[in-house]
């Protein structure tokens, strides 16, 4: 999707239509807890530091984003509207009476807290990168804030709609310093109770919230990371609703009357970054090889029983205008793969280890990684580590071959920059390849779509050929709920619990 970047105005704010309740029926379902199965546990409670996808259930419910971005990649105002005179000049007016979970004002001054902190090197945020084209963010009134950028960054409100858009109370940063990992006050519409490591995560709604109390009254996140119990739980109704189905459940569960299976073509990818830094996979004709000797097809088949389809890049068809369906750098051949060793010096077979998360999903797909490279000349150990031990392993580089599933943006510029530009924060293959670089530098400041697209194609078809990353599918969002819970689902899987309701 792309946000036109020339002079307007977002429609009017969106107004929060009061909802009548009247007799006990409709007081019960108001006060309803909602119990939600989840992967895992989040690492951390603060959008300046988020880098996991386990953080994506939770954040838009303790925070709240300066734009909104809907389920069909739409963007419309979240706490403030937004005018853009010309494509370096952003013009922010806040809502009126906004206020964070502890009361702290969100007005222009603690907007510009927020910024001046996630761009501070010293913070070490992930946003900063995502915000690296900002030269500016200047309070220009209680309400209203102006945002210049140093060049054209096409997809800044749709950063703005995701974790860097997420307003932290400035006072709450000051006296809980490190602790506001744990205890995150945002201006969502839940505000958080308690969090008991690997066990309950607790919010409640926040009275304050902009678009008025949510209708649930409170919300209880459970870390179940055993598919099956997660499913159980979701059957016995101990859990209303789950953030991940798993695809060989997905026709089953959308057989049965008690419960409501939604699924929606996503926004990332099924991935595993090669760690280019050391051997063997340091020679590009290993990689090479690697990647020539995977099936994805059989992958798609086996693992996610032909829901979502095959990745050969970073974006997918949900971004339509930049996805091109003809593109198909690899066909699986062992013979070739062979040779490509042969050609690298490489005796076989070639040692390597790929790393994946102890869930039944991830471990089948390194399983069939495994049958597929042995067979062209590697011979693949297999190591599994928990899942929230993930992002480190990825930041330290502790792995040959590592799973790197990417949730995904609204905009190509979110599935690429970050991960292929040379100083990327999630750049954990220690790819190096200035015209990469250069050519997402250039997508991300231009306006034009059509030459965004060509941009981006390029720099896919580069990639593919240096193969830093071994791209596996385009997953569906899968995700379900007992049948009295109406609820939004959105292409990324994130939860918006505001919208929620029980029938």
């Amino acid at each position: 999707m792309q946000f036109p970047i020339h002079r307007r105005r977002f429609a009017a704010f969106l107004s929060a239509a009061p909802i009548v309740l009247s007799g006990l029926p409709a007081l019960a379902q108001e006060t309803r807890t909602l119990t939600v199965g989840i992967v895992s546990d989040p690492v951390t409670l603060d959008p300046a530091l988020m880098a996991s996808f386990f953080e994506l259930s939770i954040q838009y419910n303790l925070y709240e984003p300066l734009v909104h971005v809907t389920p069909d990649l739409k963007i419309e105002p979240g706490l403030a509207s937004v005018e853009t005179p010309d494509p370096l000049t952003y013009l922010f007016t806040l809502r009126p009476n906004l206020s964070f979970h502890d009361a702290t004002p969100l007005d222009a001054a603690a907007v510009k807290a927020n910024f001046d902190r996630m761009l501070d090197p010293a913070t070490g945020s992930p946003r900063r990168s995502e915000l690296s084209s900002i030269d500016t963010v200047t309070v220009t009134g209680p309400l209203t804030f102006t945002i210049k950028l140093k060049t054209v960054y096409a997809p800044l409100l749709q950063v703005l709609s995701n974790r860097s858009g997420m307003m932290v109370s400035p006072s709450a940063l000051k006296a809980l310093g490190a602790d506001f990992a744990t205890k995150g006050v945002g201006a969502g519409p839940y505000k958080l109770v308690s969090w008991t490591k690997n066990s309950e995560l607790v919010l409640e709604r926040f009275p304050g919230y902009w678009r008025g109390p949510a209708k649930i009254e409170r919300i209880v996140f459970r870390p179940i990371a055993d598919e099956t119990v997660r499913l159980t739980n979701l059957r016995s109704a101990t859990v209303q609703l789950v953030d991940a189905v798993p695809a060989q459940n997905a026709t089953q569960l959308g057989r049965e009357a008690n419960l409501t299976l939604k699924q929606t073509p996503g926004l990332g990818f099924n991935a595993f970054s090669f760690n280019t830094a050391k051997a063997p996979f340091d020679d590009v004709r290993v990689r090479q090889a690697f990647t020539t000797a995977i099936d994805k097809q059989a992958i798609l088949r086996a693992v996610y029983f032909g829901t979502g389809s095959i990745a050969q890049g970073a974006i997918p068809p949900t971004m339509g205008w930049a996805h091109d369906a003809a593109f198909a750098p690899y066909k699986a051949n062992a013979a070739a793969a062979r040779k490509l060793l042969a050609d690298a010096g490489k005796t076989a077979p070639v040692p390597v280890s790929i790393t994946v998360t102890n869930s039944p999903a991830q471990v089948r797909t390194a399983e069939v990684l495994q049958a597929q490279a042995n067979q062209a000349g590697f011979k693949v150990d297999i190591r599994q580590i928990d899942a929230t031990s993930l992002i480190s392993v990825l930041r330290q580089k502790d792995f040959d071959l590592c799973m790197s599933p990417w949730t995904g943006r609204t905009d190509p510029d979110g599935n690429l920059y970050n991960f292929f530009v040379k100083a990327g924060s999630n750049n954990f293959m220690d790819y190096r390849s200035d015209k990469v670089t250069a050519l997402l530098n250039s997508a991300r400041s231009t306006p034009a779509q059509a030459e965004r697209s060509r941009l981006y194609r390029e720099a896919e078809a580069q990639i593919a050929n240096d193969a830093p990353m071994l791209f596996l599918t385009f997953p569906a969002t899968l995700q379900a709920s007992v049948k009295r819970l109406n609820w939004q689902q959105y292409p990324d899987g994130a939860l918006h619990l505001q919208f929620a309701s029980f029938q």
